[in-house]
């Protein structure tokens, strides 16, 4: 899907300045909640509709796009496919240029549900490989995630425990991992803290989401979780 969507403004509620809103950067999870319920009205989605085509809860949406709940990262690759974007579109960082280049020390940092995060990609719709950074610390809740594509970890520093379909693979600093996304996984910090980079493949979707002007149902239709 080539179609651009336009960032959203917001204001204060009030009608008056919000200065946090003049500069997303302030609050970023903010910027990522306001994105993200910007896609979807763009498209004419419902939290329904859109839940459907995703695999998440229409519950779990409703809190991300109100600043309620961060995203984890299986959340936010599910999203980028079904909306056809890249992750950094995505979060409304829109690249058009022919390379991306992320410095490591300024690479703009995230909250998620997973941990701290930076994405490392940003060539667009165009391509096919995602990159974050993921920052894991012990103790986090696990979140289990599951797509199509593949996904390849590199762990940075500490060490991580993989979940893969059930199996529990523990990854050191400088080991590497390549697994079928579509085999439910999740990664958690083993002891302390832990750095991994995760590089994530996955196909477009064979019919991308519309609203009820744009055929809503033939093309929510061909997705998962419909009958």
């Amino acid at each position: 899907m080539t179609t651009r969507i336009p960032r959203a403004q917001h204001g204060a509620p009030d009608g008056g300045r919000d200065d946090r809103a003049g500069d997303p950067a302030a609050d970023p999870e903010r910027r990522v909640a306001a994105r993200l319920a910007e896609l979807r009205r763009a498209h004419g989605l419902t939290l329904t509709a859109l839940a459907e085509w995703t695999g998440i809860s229409t519950a779990h949406l409703s809190r991300m796009e109100k600043g309620e709940r961060q995203p984890s990262i299986g959340s936010l690759i599910q999203l980028s496919r079904a909306y056809g974007i890249s992750l950094s579109e995505l979060i409304g960082d829109v690249r058009s240029r022919e390379h991306h280049v992320v410095r490591g020390a300024s690479a703009p940092v995230r909250q998620g549900q997973d941990g701290p995060y930076a994405i490392m990609s940003g060539l667009g719709p165009r391509s096919a490989l995602e990159a974050v950074r993921l920052e894991l610390t012990t103790g986090r809740p696990e979140h289990t995630a599951s797509h199509p594509g593949e996904e390849w970890v590199y762990v940075v520093q500490g060490q991580v425990v993989a979940d893969i379909g059930g199996e529990l693979i523990t990854l050191a600093a400088g080991d590497a991992l390549h697994f079928d996304a579509a085999a439910t996984h999740s990664l958690q910090a083993a002891d302390g803290q832990a750095t991994a980079l995760i590089v994530s493949a996955t196909p477009p979707p064979a019919r991308p989401p519309h609203g009820p002007g744009q055929g809503l149902g033939p093309a929510l239709g061909a997705g998962p979780g419909t009958s």
